[in-house]
C-alpha cells in the first residue's frame, strides 16, 4: 500500500495500491476502483505515520502500531503478540477515522488491516481488494510476484513456492539446451547455440526495450519477442527478426505466447488479452484481425499470458490476479484427445476419447463404429471399440455442420489417469467406493482405487458402449503396474469401473511406510506410461 486515508466525513475509506490505482469502500467488504479523476476531500488524519486524535497519539513503526495517552512517556503496542506483528511487517501508512478514534486502518506489505476497537482485534480488508502484485507467469498455475516470491495453485488453493530471481535490465529465455535467446533493455537481440557460453548479436534494433521472449517448444529456431508496443518474429534462430505487429491497435505490449501448430498468438497488453493468426514456421504475413478476449475479465492491464500444454490459456491481470480459460482457438479446432487428461496420446481398445470443437452425430473407422457417448457444442465423447486392432486408424467424424477425417493411433494399451481441472487424480475409497477429496491425505497401508482409461481388452469380453456391471466387472487382460515416486506398488486388481463406460479402476495397496506429503504416481502397461499425478500421503 502506498497510502490509506478516510474521506473528510469518514464515510469512505480509500487506498492507493503499489501500482498507483485508488480503490474505495464504504462497507469494508466491497471495493470499487476510483477512476473518476476526482477524489473526496481527505480527512486531516490521513496518511501520516504519526497522528493525534484527542489525547491519544498513534505512531506507526516498521512492523507495529503504537499509542500513547500521556505525551509519549509510555507507549502501548497495538499490533504485537509474542514479539511478532499480527498484521505483518512492512507497514507504510496509517489512517484514523474522523468519526471514531477507535477505528484505525494500517496499510502494509500484506494489504489493508482495520480495527474498530482501538487495536484489541484486527481484520483484513483484502479478500475483495484487487492488489495481487503479479510480475510474471513462469509455468501453468505458477506466478512470480513483484517482491520475488513464487506462488503456485495446488490442491484448490494458491500456496507459497519459495523465491525466484527476477531478471533486471534484460530478458533471457531458453528454447532448449541448444539455443538461448537474449533481449536487452537497449532493444538488442542475441542468440547462443552453446548454452550461453558465446553469443551472436543481431544487427537489428527493436523499437524499445525487449520485455519478453517466447520460444517455440517444438522448434527452437522459431521465437517471438515483445519490445515496446511492437511484436517481432524469427524463424531462423535469431538470424533475422521481422516486425509482425500488423494491425494491432496502438497499445503497450507486455507479453506474448503462441500455439505454433495452429499459427495462433496471444498477447498481454495494457488493454487486456488479444489474439491473432501469425505463421510461426515461415516468414509469412504480419498479424491481422486482432481480436480482444476480455469478456468476463476485469478492465485492467494484462501483465502476462501463457498458453499451456493442456490447451488452457492463463493470464495475469494487474492487481486482479490470475485467470484461466480453455484457449479459444482450441475450442474452434476439431481434435482427438485422450478422455482422461485431454492430451494428445494414443488410445487402446475400450478407451474413452474426446473430440474437441464438434458435436458429432457419428464416428467410425472403416466398418467399425465408435459409439457417441455424449456431445455438446464444444466437443464429443467417444469410446474406442473393444474390437479395434492396434495401428493408425483414419477416423471419420460427422456432425450437423461438417465432416472430418482425423488419424487416431490405437495400441494394445495406453494407460491414462483421469484428472480434474486442477490436475488432481480421481480416487475412490476401495472399501466404500466413495470419491476421495484430492486435498485429503491418504493413509499409509490403505487401499485406494484410481480411475483410468486405455487399459485395453478385458475378460470376459464386454460390449462396447455399455456400462460395466456392478457385480464381477470384467478384468483387464494385461498386467498393470503402478509406481509411487518410482517405487513399485502392489496392484491388487484392475477391472472396468462399475457403472461407467470407458473407465477402468486400478486398485492399489499403499505401503505401510510412505514419504509423508506429496508423492508422484503413474501407471505402466506394456511399456506405455500414463500421465504422472500427485497424491498426498500421511502415516497412520
Amino acid at each position: 500500500m502506498k497510502a490509506v486515508w478516510y474521506s473528510e466525513d469518514g464515510a469512505r475509506l480509500l487506498v492507493q495500491t503499489d501500482n498507483g490505482r485508488i480503490f474505495e469502500t464504504a462497507d469494508f467488504e466491497t471495493w470499487k476502483l476510483n477512476d473518476s479523476g476526482s477524489l473526496p476531500p481527505k480527512s486531516g488524519t490521513g496518511g501520516a505515520r504519526l497522528q493525534s486524535i484527542g489525547n491519544r497519539t498513534f505512531s506507526l513503526g516498521a512492523k507495529n502500531l503504537y499509542a500513547t495517552d500521556n505525551g509519549g512517556r509510555t507507549w502501548l503496542n497495538l499490533t504485537g503478540f509474542n514479539n511478532e506483528s499480527v498484521v505483518g511487517g512492512g507497514a507504510d501508512t496509517l489512517a484514523v477515522s474522523p468519526k471514531n478514534p477507535l477505528e484505525i486502518v494500517i496499510g502494509n506489505s500484506r494489504g489493508v488491516w482495520r480495527t474498530a476497537d482501538g487495536g484489541i482485534t484486527w481484520h483484513g480488508l483484502n479478500n475483495a481488494l484487487p492488489n495481487l502484485a503479479v510480475a510474471k507467469l513462469t509455468a501453468q498455475r505458477t506466478a512470480v510476484l513483484k517482491n520475488g516470491n513464487t506462488i503456485r495453485f495446488e490442491a484448490g488453493m494458491w500456496q507459497s513456492a519459495g523465491g525466484f530471481a527476477l531478471a533486471a535490465g534484460s530478458v533471457v529465455t531458453a528454447g532448449n539446451e541448444a539455443i538461448v535467446y537474449s533481449g536487452s533493455a537497449a532493444g538488442r537481440f542475441a542468440v547462443s547455440r552453446d548454452g550461453g557460453k558465446t553469443w551472436l548479436e543481431s544487427q537489428q534494433q527493436a523499437a524499445g526495450a525487449v520485455k519478453q521472449i517466447w520460444v517455440d517448444p517444438t522448434r527452437g529456431d522459431n521465437a517471438l519477442a515483445v519490445a515496446g508496443n511492437r511484436l517481432y518474429r524469427t524463424v531462423n534462430g535469431g538470424g533475422f527478426w521481422d516486425d509482425v505487429t500488423g494491425t494491432m491497435p496502438a497499445m503497450e505490449l507486455n507479453a506474448v505466447t503462441a500455439d505454433s501448430s495452429a499459427a495462433v498468438i496471444y498477447a498481454a497488453t495494457d488493454r487486456g488479452i488479444f489474439t491473432a493468426k501469425v505463421s510461426l514456421n515461415d516468414a509469412g504475413p504480419a498479424a491481422a484481425d486482432w481480436e480482444a478476449l476480455n469478456a468476463g475479465l476485469p478492465a485492467s492491464p494484462a501483465v502476462d499470458v501463457v498458453y499451456n500444454v493442456d490447451g488452457t490459456l492463463t493470464s495475469a491481470l494487474e492487481g486482479y490476479g490470475i485467470f484461466e480459460t480453455p484457449a479459444p482457438h482450441r475450442t474452434r479446432l476439431v481434435r482427438i484427445l485422450n478422455g482422461a487428461d485431454l492430451t494428445e496420446r494414443a488410445a487402446a481398445p475400450g478407451s474413452l476419447v474426446s473430440v474437441t470443437g464438434a458435436a458429432l452425430k457419428s464416428a467410425s473407422a472403416g466398418s467399425l463404429a465408435y459409439p457417441v457417448l455424449g456431445n455438446s457444442a464444444s466437443g464429443t465423447q467417444l469410446q474406442v471399440p473393444f474390437e479395434a486392432v492396434p495401428g493408425v486408424m483414419t477416423l471419420s467424424l460427422e456432425s450437423a455442420s461438417g465432416l472430418w477425417t482425423l488419424p487416431l493411433t490405437v495400441r494394445e494399451s495406453a494407460p491414462a489417469v483421469f484428472v480434474d481441472s486442477d490436475g488432481a487424480p480421481l480416487l475412490l475409497d476401495a472399501e466404500t467406493g466413495l470419491v476421495i477429496d484430492p486435498k485429503n491425505a491418504l493413509a499409509a497401508g490403505s487401499k485406494v482405487q484410481i480411475l483410468a482409461t486405455g487399459l485395453g481388452r478385458v475378460t470376459p469380453d464386454w460390449p462396447t458402449g455399455k456400462e460395466a456391471p456392478a457385480e464381477a466387472p470384467p478384468a483387464v487382460m494385461g498386467k498393470v503396474s503402478a509406481f509411487l515416486d518410482g517405487v513399485p506398488l502392489e496392484v491388487t486388481k484392475a477391472t472396468l469401473a462399475p457403472g461407467y463406460i470407458g473407465y477402468y479402476t486400478v486398485e492399489l495397496q499403499l505401503p505401510a511406510l510412505v514419504n509423508r506429503g506429496a508423492n508422484e504416481l503413474k501407471l505402466v502397461m506394456n511399456g506405455g506410461t500414463s500421465n504422472t499425478v500427485r497424491i498426498y500421503l500421511e502415516q497412520q
